[in-house]
This record gives structure tokens, sequence and C-alpha cells, in this order.
């Protein structure tokens, strides 16, 4: 009895060890999606033992309210893989899935590692959040009398010190540590106080404390979470409402630009959208 109490005691720590010698080192998981983005789902492995770690890695998507599988929706077609991770080495493995339009359910992904002899897993909630606009309704209004909308993204490229704009166009590629600079202007409202609702790719993440610039127009932040930034603009003048702010490409995959969304007291329509298109972020190449 005193022989096996003290193997049960020691297992805890072998386990300990076990843990610190193959496992996950990393995961590369946006804190949020939009249904239509294709993001890469990855997880570095590392193995600090002596020989190979081969085994298998599965990823699933699980509808929570449910408790089941939903890989199907998103097209996880490479949820199975097999891995071989050489000694003192470390491997990022991707699996590629696309957001589908129609699901809007609760939803979890789950990691199961197996090898012959262990089996690892671990699990973590994917943040859904739903496409808002129709494709008809992406453009400003058609009189030439009205407001013009216009928003633009370009990557800020530093060289000898030096830092210049490259304009982005539809379906452009950036890659992860990418500064991004987003600019939104509407001329000829006649509006004083106008309320802007700007989303984000969700592959980036913002530093809106440092870059936010509303160019004389004085401007209150409503909200900002993760994803939107609602914003109240106020001109004395006719000066156009001009605001720009930076962007960090952080996650790899494609990913849906929304558009700006502005309303105002004197706007010809309740909403006025500018256009949107998608954005690629792709893994920095090694020299």
């Amino acid at each position: 009895m005193k022989f096996l109490l003290s193997i049960l005691l020691s297992l805890p720590g072998a386990l300990m060890a076990q843990q610190k010698t193959v496992g996950i080192n990393q995961t590369s998981i946006p804190p949020f999606v939009r249904q239509g983005d294709q993001p890469l789902v990855g997880f570095q492995l590392f193995n600090n033992s002596k020989k190979d770690w081969t085994g298998t890695i599965h990823f699933q998507l699980v509808d929570t309210l449910q408790d089941q599988p939903v890989d199907g929706w998103f097209f996880n077609q490479q949820g199975n893989q097999y891995f071989t991770i050489e000694p003192a080495k470390k491997e990022w493995i991707e699996f590629p899935i696309h957001i589908p339009f129609e699901f809007n359910k609760p939803t979890a992904w789950e990691l199961r590692i197996k090898t012959d002899t262990s089996t690892l897993f671990t699990t973590g909630k994917l943040q859904l959040e739903p496409w808002k606009y129709a494709a008809e309704a992406t453009t400003p209004a058609s009189d030439p009398e009205g407001p013009i909308v216009v928003k633009k993204t370009k990557r800020l490229i530093t060289k000898d010190g030096r830092t210049r704009e490259e304009l982005l166009t539809d379906n452009a590629t950036v890659r992860i540590g990418d500064t991004l600079l987003v600019e939104i202007e509407m001329t000829k409202s006649k509006s004083r106080k106008i309320i802007l609702i700007e989303q984000w790719p969700a592959g980036t993440q913002p530093n809106m404390v440092r870059t936010l610039s509303t160019h004389t127009g004085a401007s209150k932040v409503l909200q900002l979470s993760q994803e939107e930034l609602q914003l109240e603009w106020l001109s004395a003048t006719d000066t156009p409402l001009k605001i720009s702010y930076q962007l960090i490409a952080r996650y790899t995959g494609w990913f849906q630009i929304p558009p700006a969304v502005i309303s105002g007291d004197e706007l010809p329509a309740p909403f006025i959208r500018s256009s949107y298109s998608s954005l690629h972020i792709e893994q920095r190449k090694l020299p």
C-alpha cells in the first residue's frame, strides 16, 4: 500500500515534467472573427526531449449549445494532420477554416494531440461576429450633391529612418507586424454632428490611445471595443470629417474589411457606408 501511495504521489511531478518536454508553446487565434473571414488557426508545438515527437493533431469546431461538431459548416478539411518535430525544435501547425455567413451559434474549438503513449487536449472559445452589411448598401448615395465618404487603407513602410505610405488595393496582402494607416474622409456634408461607427478587420489590432486623430474636428469616443469604435464628431464650420488611426496586422488569413458607417442629423439617408474589401495577412518571410 505504501508502495502504491508513493507511485501516486510521484505522478503529478512526472506529468509536469512531461508537459515541459513536449506540448503547445503558442497559439495564433484572433480574439474575434466575422462571418466570411478565412483565418488560419495556428498552434506552435515544441519538443524539448531527446528524440523525435511524432503523432497526429486533431482540430475540431463544436456548437456549444448542442455539443455537436460543426466542422462541415466551417470547411475544416484539414482538421487531422500528422506531425514530426525533431529534438529541441518548434513547429507551427495551421488549420484553415472559413467562417460561414449562415452560422451564428456559440462555437468552441478543441485540439487533441495523440501519440502512441499519450494524448494532450486543450480547448477555447471562437468569438463569431455577424456580417451586418448587404452588398447593395455599401456605397454612398448616387446624388452628386450628397455627402461622399472615402475610406483608404495604407501600409506604413519605414526604411533608412524614413516612413512612406503605400495605398492598398482590393484584396491586398500584408504581413504580420505591418502597420496600417486607415483614413476616413467625408465631404459635402452640412451636418455639424456626425456619429461614426468604424470596425476593423478581425486579423488586426488597433492602438487608438496613441494614434487616433480627428484633424481639426472636435470628437468624443462613445465606445471602444475589441472590434469597433463609435465616435461623435462635432464641427462648427463646413470642415470635412477627417479621421485617421493605425492598425497592426496580427493574425494570418483572409479577413473582411467592414465599411465605415456614418449617420448625422442632416444627412439624406440614415446611414452612409463606404466601400469595403478584404485583407490578406501572411506570415513574415524569414531572410
